[in-house]
């Protein structure tokens, strides 16, 4: 078990210990290590990497979206500073997202009454493109459509927004019917689908034009399906639950394969690593904690003791680095966190 920093019995009368605890169990993560992302004045709530895995965005509550070009290592002497900040919303940030087939465009939004815009901005310029307004609705979370012609946005009125990003302008709204609720959507598994979280534990996958006719219901919880996430070649879908389980799914036969069931309370976030072998999932278990799991064996690799809370996670497309947020209460300030290998020699 690797220590990153100390700790001590004092730890919980601070509010959260004051290092993160690695637990490793696999060789491949044995010599990696740990480093934060500083510049964020409240709790980190959303990290992206862009499609090339050369830029990481973080989003927080003081309402600043952060670009940055992290070196793909951990053994890192200079503190990294971001590339750009945009201050563009109003309110906290609560999700980015970048488009799937460009590197420099980046979505986002917050979830408030009083910032319902979806915000486009551009790298090479670091400047905010496009700002299309919505409904005075709660905006949760985003998706692209794989192409990058299409942004769909989960209000919390349980429905889906379609914007037409040619054109920067709402196409269409669908709703849920009944007392249903969404958590989270994602396109997939084929770029005419949806997969939603739904609170009755299912994942629903539906085609685009009958999105009220689902081609799948997967069972995949016994309550509240909180999380989802896609392996980059769409073969592999996991979900988690607030009943504390993790389960993997084969998208070629569409049956489940395994589930994962160490947590103890409610999985927040997930992400695949690039060549879909590794799953790495947070859960409300302590001040926050980050699993690493087989994704072909089941096996745990390793588990990431986390110093404060988290609900955001994210594997580079173009390295073995993860990256994560939360909030370090020591010393007041949100934390973008990279677990990452040590440089080659």
């Amino acid at each position: 078990m690797a220590d990153y920093g100390r700790g001590g019995p004092s730890d919980r009368d601070r509010g959260g210990p004051s290092t993160v605890v690695v637990d490793t169990r696999n060789p491949v993560f044995e010599a990696y290590g740990l480093r934060d992302l500083n510049g964020h004045r409240k709790k980190v709530n959303a990290v992206a990497w862009n499609c090339d895995g050369r830029r990481l965005a973080s989003g927080s509550a003081d309402r600043i979206i952060r670009v940055w070009t992290p070196e793909p290592h951990c053994n890192v002497t200079k503190a990294e500073r971001s590339d750009a900040e945009y201050a563009s919303h109003s309110d906290a940030v609560s999700c980015i997202e970048w488009r799937p087939d460009h590197p420099d465009v980046l979505a986002s939004c917050s979830n408030s009454k009083s910032d319902t815009n979806i915000r486009f901005h551009d790298a090479r310029t670091n400047k905010q493109t496009a700002a299309v307004a919505l409904s005075n609705e709660k905006n949760q979370c985003l998706s692209w459509s794989l192409d990058g012609s299409m942004l769909v946005v989960t209000t919390s009125a349980d429905e889906l927004v379609f914007i037409d990003t040619r054109k920067m302008r709402k196409q269409r709204q669908w709703g849920m019917t009944g007392h249903m609720k969404m958590s989270e959507v994602r396109w997939g598994p084929t770029p005419g689908m949806l997969t939603l979280a739904l609170d009755d534990g299912s994942l629903r996958i539906s085609p685009l034009n009958k999105l009220d006719a689902p081609i799948w219901r997967l069972a995949s919880h016994a309550s509240h399906t909180t999380c989802l996430a896609y392996s980059k070649d769409f073969k592999l879908l996991a979900s988690g639950g607030s009943d504390a389980l993790v389960s993997l799914w084969d998208m070629e036969e569409v049956i489940c394969l395994r589930t994962f069931c160490r947590p103890d309370q409610s999985v927040r976030a997930m992400s695949f690593s690039a060549d879909g072998a590794w799953l790495a999932y947070v859960s409300e278990d302590g001040y926050g904690t980050i699993d690493v799991v087989s994704t072909g064996t089941g096996e745990l690799a390793a588990t990431l003791n986390l110093k404060s809370y988290s609900e955001c996670v994210a594997w580079s497309p173009a390295a073995q680095v993860l990256a994560f947020g939360g909030d370090d209460t020591k010393e007041g300030y949100g934390a973008v966190s990279l677990w990452a290998p040590p440089k080659s020699s």
